[in-house]
């Protein structure tokens, strides 16, 4: 069964995440904040209100890149399917070298439509560390 929206399409914005980096969650979750901006504005304007109607739900969902080469491979993948997205660079202000590829915002997309693209892909599930102290 087809997932729907009201319209008959379901829109949802994919952001990958480079895991090799080992960003904080602040410093991770400011990156996909950038590459979700990014890919809004270069989403197709009847997606972009798809995804706004008609409950402000904003699916976006947060996928796992190994490492750099890995974002830019799924740049590649996606390109070659007609999908854009746009690749956030660092600027080494804060926790990382400059220069590092972050995250990879994709253009909001119909899932009905397109979500087999995305359908090897892994979320993102941070690794856990657990802090013990002795006294």
């Amino acid at each position: 069964m087809a997932d729907e929206r009201e319209n008959g399409i379901y829109p949802v914005m994919y952001i990958f995440v480079n895991k090799a980096l080992g960003m904080s969650p602040g410093k991770l979750a400011a990156q996909a904040s950038h590459a979700a901006v990014e890919a809004y504005i270069s989403s197709k304007p009847d997606l972009q209100k798809s995804w706004r109607l008609p409950e402000k739900h904003y699916t976006k969902l947060i996928m796992e890149a190994r490492d750099a080469i890995h974002l830019e491979t799924i740049k590649t993948y996606l390109k070659e399917r007609g999908i854009n997205s746009e690749l956030i660079i660092d600027e080494g202000y804060t926790e990382i070298l400059p220069h590092q590829m972050t995250a990879l915002g994709v253009e909001i997309i119909d899932k009905n439509e397109l979500g087999k693209v995305f359908a090897s892909f892994k979320l993102f599930r941070p690794e856990l560390t657990i802090n013990l102290k002795w006294s």
